[in-house]
């Protein structure tokens, strides 16, 4: 499991999870992307929190971009 990772309660894993996704359903299937402070990132992917947004990007599915 990646880090920040969330999994709902209920979820079943069957497979690897990226870091700073959001799982749910049986099986556990990806249903958007959590920031490093543990909010749900929208379409955007900005953490309005800190401020932080994100990008979708090679190997790993998401990463900062400051």
């Amino acid at each position: 499991m990646g880090g920040y990772a969330f999994i709902g309660a209920g979820a079943v894993v069957t497979q690897d999870v990226p870091a700073c996704a959001l799982m749910a359903a049986v099986p556990a299937r990806r249903i958007g992307w959590m920031s490093h402070d543990g909010e749900r990132l929208g379409a955007e992917l900005l953490c309005t929190r800190p401020g932080r947004r994100y990008r979708e990007a090679g190997p790993e599915p998401i990463e900062k971009i400051v």
